[in-house]
């Protein structure tokens, strides 16, 4: 089990070799697996490689875990101890090589007990440590600061914030931001020439209006705008905490008349906030039951998207394209129909390969020629018993709920309701694949999930926290 420090990136991929080499070599053993986690604190139980190595001890993969220490296995003695009381009744043993210790071993759980509970007493007198120092600085009015993280920075040999090659990048952004240019347009031009992110990923709206409204373009530099809170959580500083606003704090990119010019610019662009969708009585929708979709048969459910009210395909939202193209009508062209209570089958009409309106037949016509398209289920029902994290997992990304998706080839998917109903500019979204929950069935807490690419590669997380604050 490894995990993330220093020099992380070089420090697992090290390890990861070490294993392979010392472990493949050995003959007393066969490498089955390593399980790792990325960027994932050791307090945390949900590690999603941790929990697959908890999940795949239960079928026996393998009879005994490897580890550098008990603080890379986990830094909460609760933790350690569930863990490998857990895998010891499955007769499987954790070795400990920094401590010597095997739990299967006589006098192995005493001792990698007290190693754990002054491992986490160790952690948590750093963790003041570093508390105080902070405060000391603060008091020192010395800023505690990474700008190098910030996209357009670096640090220098001597340490200093400085400008990095993707300051003219950064300048561009802005002047086009103060020319008038919307965010969407500036995003969709850094995306066609093939700029990447400080992690090197492409950008997303929200990347590109973050560094739009960031000071530290400017040179200045503001303190606490978040916090971590007893339980390890970092929190939005909404007056818990005095900030500090450091002016002329390190080389600027853009002017401060610059800034000031996109500000301005993007002021006046910004539209008035989308009112939340209300709860509306039957009697504003009384045709709600008599829509349906004539190219599967299946019904139309409101959808409210970008401040409207829509009627989708439930076919094809449920079980995708290659079931049913599906069908999007607004709900101004229905109720311009007038009043009607018996079934109506809608269909678009299409003009030089583009929806120029909708046409639709009385449900007694439709079905004297067409039968309603059945989805062909092999999923197993949607119950507790089969997912019992159903009703506990969320989007990392906004905090929406995972809903349940069924594919033509029975595969299961999980996806974020929100992108789902609204889109993505309510929320870039995530689509997991059942089996990346499985980890998660004996789990008893809520969890956020995100995807993120890791050296390329498309990654899976977890976190007890979404990405912002959900109301």
């Amino acid at each position: 089990m490894f995990s993330k420090h220093e020099d992380q990136e070089y420090s697992l991929e090290n390890q990861i070799t070490h294993y392979k080499e010392t472990i493949g070599e050995d003959p007393r053993y066969e490498l089955v697996e390593i399980y790792y986690d990325f960027g994932i604190s050791g307090f945390k139980a949900a590690r999603p490689g941790f929990q697959k190595m908890l999940e795949e001890s239960r079928d026996g993969k393998f009879e005994l875990v490897i580890t550098k220490s008990i603080t890379r296995f986990a830094r909460n003695t609760g933790i350690v101890l569930d863990a490998t009381r857990l895998l010891k009744e499955r007769g499987i043993g954790v070795y400990f090589e920094l401590q010597g210790i095997n739990t299967l071993g006589q006098g192995g759980e005493l001792l990698m007990t007290l190693f754990a509970a002054f491992g986490q007493a160790e952690s948590e007198a750093n963790r003041l440590g570093t508390r105080m120092a902070i405060q000391r600085k603060v008091q020192a009015q010395e800023p505690i600061q990474q700008i190098q993280r910030v996209f357009g920075y670096t640090k220098n040999e001597d340490g200093e914030i400085v400008p990095d090659q993707d300051a003219g990048r950064v300048l561009e952004i802005f002047e086009m931001a103060a020319d008038g240019f919307t965010v969407a347009q500036i995003t969709n031009y850094l995306n066609g020439e093939g700029v990447q992110t400080k992690s090197g990923a492409k950008f997303y709206r929200k990347t590109v209006a973050r560094i739009l409204v960031n000071e530290e373009y400017k040179g200045d530099f503001v303190q606490f705008r978040h916090y971590v809170d007893e339980h390890r959580k970092e929190r939005k500083n909404t007056g818990e905490h005095a900030m500090v606003y450091y002016k002329e704090n390190h080389p600027p990119i853009v002017t401060n008349d610059l800034w000031e010019k996109a500000q301005k610019a993007l002021g006046v662009r910004k539209l008035p906030k989308q009112e939340p969708e209300k709860k509306l009585p039957m009697e504003i929708f009384p045709y709600k039951d008599q829509l349906y979709c004539a190219k599967c048969g299946n019904k139309l459910t409101r959808s409210y998207t970008g401040g409207k009210n829509r009627w989708i395909c439930s076919g094809k939202e449920r079980f995708g394209s290659s079931f049913c193209s599906g069908l999007s009508i607004p709900d101004e062209v229905v109720k311009n129909w007038g009043v009607f209570t018996e079934d109506r089958y809608i269909n678009e009409r299409i003009d030089r390969g583009r929806v120029s309106g909708f046409t639709y037949e009385y449900g007694e016509t439709w079905h004297k020629a067409h039968t309603k398209k059945v989805h062909i289920q092999s999923a197993p029902a949607l119950t507790e018993a089969n997912y019992p994290y159903k009703d506990r997992i969320f989007c990392k990304y906004c905090g929406g709920k995972l809903r349940r998706i069924i594919a033509n080839n029975g595969s299961v998917k999980w996806i974020c309701n929100t992108m789902s109903r609204y889109g993505k500019d309510a929320c870039r979204g995530v689509r997991v694949p059942d089996e990346i929950l499985q980890p998660l069935r004996d789990y008893p807490g809520i969890v956020y999930i995100g995807k993120e690419k890791i050296d390329g590669k498309e990654c899976y997380g977890y976190s007890r926290k979404p990405d912002k604050k959900v109301s």
